[in-house]
């Protein structure tokens, strides 16, 4: 049987406790995902550019990232990925517990391709990653 191509995800996160858990979703999902950390804005936009260490970084299928992060503001850092040629169609889910009411809206319009709420609850928070993984991934063997 041939190996599955590996899908490339870009976390962008910055709490430990949340990184663990999405580690451990993204392994629990069981598909063939190799799973990217950053854990402030500006080195999503230096992992995402190539620059500095990250010269051969892949160009992720899936970005994932938090709105409250250290050195630069996710939506800031959502505005600067968009105005990347290579990034203008990636889907970027902004998977965050800032609060819905006051920052969905303003990350959908800088295209923000969905806002997922991190629940709570830790069956849920597998669910909601699962779920994203399986919404904005290609389908196994199309990347």
């Amino acid at each position: 049987m041939a190996d599955l191509p590996t899908t490339d995800v870009l976390l962008v996160e910055d709490s430990p406790a949340d990184i663990y858990l999405i580690q451990r979703a993204v392994t629990e999902w069981g598909h063939n995902i190799r799973l990217w950390l950053v854990t402030n804005g500006l080195d999503a936009l230096t992992f995402l550019r190539k620059d500095s260490f990250y010269l051969h970084a892949p160009s992720p299928a899936l970005i994932l990232l938090d709105i409250n992060l250290p050195r630069m503001h996710g939506s800031e850092v959502l505005a600067e990925l968009r105005a990347l040629p290579a990034y203008r169609a990636t889907p970027v889910v902004m998977f965050t517990s800032a609060r819905q009411d006051i920052e969905e809206a303003h990350c959908l319009q800088l295209g923000a391709t969905a806002y997922v709420n991190k629940p709570t609850e830790l069956s849920e928070f597998f669910a909601a990653v699962h779920a994203i993984l399986r919404t904005w991934l290609p389908p196994a063997g199309a990347v």
